[in-house]
């Protein structure tokens, strides 16, 4: 062992990681011949080790894409499980539809698990979903999805062991135990038994999962729970096996219905007709960047997500636009740069301006762990939240405060 030069200076790191690179090699080596799977790992040099993300798949929205994973090109994780739960028409199903589309633009397979009977394959073409490329599946029990989840893995890893395999469950908490179909319709004799089977479901999984980097997303429902009396009472059904394995859970949230506010020939639509809705987004819980951020952005019903409208808003919630005599107004290379908002779109086919506002985006997303996000939030009267910050508190430490540069509230996040 290194000795140590003098009583303030720490003992030198290369004996430690030596030791541990050994400890690493004889675990290995102590179960060889008992198991033909790699059994230990260090997280610092193994690039082959089980929990780090390599990539991820976009949900359509860049904005959310940063925060659930707080850096560029994010989105939801390989070898983790994301859930989207919201109540309904809030856009749960079109962020998967999303999801499937970017699954197949990188090359992968996606393998869609509709147990709600709700699939809209003129609408998922539309997003840009290749029907001809995608699994659909339609299992009548929780117990029959899983066992499809886990054969569907082995088959696909058999044929290709890197390409990107995404599985959507939509949803939760339309799919019955066996228990339940076989039963009567007296809800006493049912109580417990949804929850009691998907904990085993993802005790079961959660390590294949991991190990053969499937990217695996659930929709969920918002129900209310009983007992809650005041503020917001909704939660997820289906008990804290889900909440617990999950990786990321996002909330979503239909705020307002988009009209037309004049007549559009080359669509058809009427002044006063309904083409799309605004929807909030939080991240309630996230294992990959800081919790409890939000966004918005708004969701058209014949195109989906509208991406690069959302930039426009988030940069101006964010003062780096502002308006001015009915203008929006940024500084760009030095010099003020003026156009009309109606413009937005038509000003980001510059590939020099886009490439300028992504990189403004980036800084103003990308956070460091000791500081609180601008744009997280947390509701004191949400149930889902108030659980959510209940369970961060045993996967995050609070940071000391910096009054030079925080206001007193800085999460770290163990991950």
């Amino acid at each position: 062992m290194a000795k140590r030069k003098s009583a303030e200076e720490p003992i030198e790191d290369v004996a430690r990681e030596t030791d541990v690179n050994k400890l690493t090699k004889e675990l290995i080596r102590a179960f060889n011949g008992k198991s033909t799977e790699k059994v230990a790992w260090n997280l610092a040099t193994d690039v082959d080790n089980p929990t780090d993300v390599k990539s991820f798949i976009s949900t359509g929205s860049t904005i959310l894409d940063y925060l659930i994973c707080n850096r560029p090109n994010g989105g939801v994780p390989e070898g983790k499980l994301t859930e989207i739960s919201g109540e309904e028409a809030s856009g749960k199903s079109l962020l998967c539809a999303h999801i499937i589309a970017n699954t197949q633009k990188a090359g992968g397979i996606a393998i869609y698990i509709d147990t709600e009977n709700a699939a809209h394959p003129a609408f998922m073409r539309q997003v840009g979903v290749d029907l001809n490329k995608m699994v659909y599946l339609q299992p009548g029990t929780i117990e029959s999805v899983f066992d499809h989840i886990d054969k569907t893995i082995a088959m696909a890893r058999a044929k290709d062991v890197k390409k990107p395999v995404t599985i959507i469950w939509d949803s939760v908490a339309a799919t019955p135990p066996q228990a339940e179909v076989d039963g009567t319709y007296d809800p006493t004799s049912q109580i417990g038994l949804m929850a009691r089977t998907i904990s085993k479901g993802m005790r079961k999984l959660t390590d294949t999962v991991g190990k053969e980097r499937i990217t695996l997303v659930f929709t969920n429902q918002l129900k209310t729970k009983i007992g809650v009396m005041y503020g917001d009472p909704l939660t997820t059904p289906g008990g804290k096996a889900i909440p617990y394995h999950a990786s990321v859970r996002i909330r979503l949230t239909s705020s307002t219905k988009l009209k037309n506010v004049q007549d559009d020939d080359e669509t058809g639509q009427d002044k006063g007709d309904v083409y799309g809705i605004r929807t909030l987004a939080k991240v309630v819980k996230s294992r990959l960047g800081p919790p409890l951020r939000r966004c918005e952005f708004e969701i058209h019903f014949d195109k989906g997500v509208d991406d690069e409208g959302s930039w426009l808003t988030c940069l101006h919630e964010r003062g780096i636009i502002s308006k001015s005599n009915g203008f929006m107004v940024m500084d760009y290379a030095g010099k003020e740069k003026r156009f009309r908002e109606s413009r937005w779109k038509d000003e980001l086919r510059d590939r020099a301006f886009r490439d300028f506002v992504l990189d403004v985006l980036n800084q103003s997303l990308v956070v460091r762990y000791d500081l609180k996000p601008i744009d997280q939030e947390i509701d004191p009267e949400s149930l889902m939240e108030v659980e959510a910050v209940a369970d961060v508190i045993g996967e995050q430490k609070i940071v000391p405060p910096r009054p030079d540069v925080d206001d007193g509230l800085g999460v770290e996040v163990s991950v």
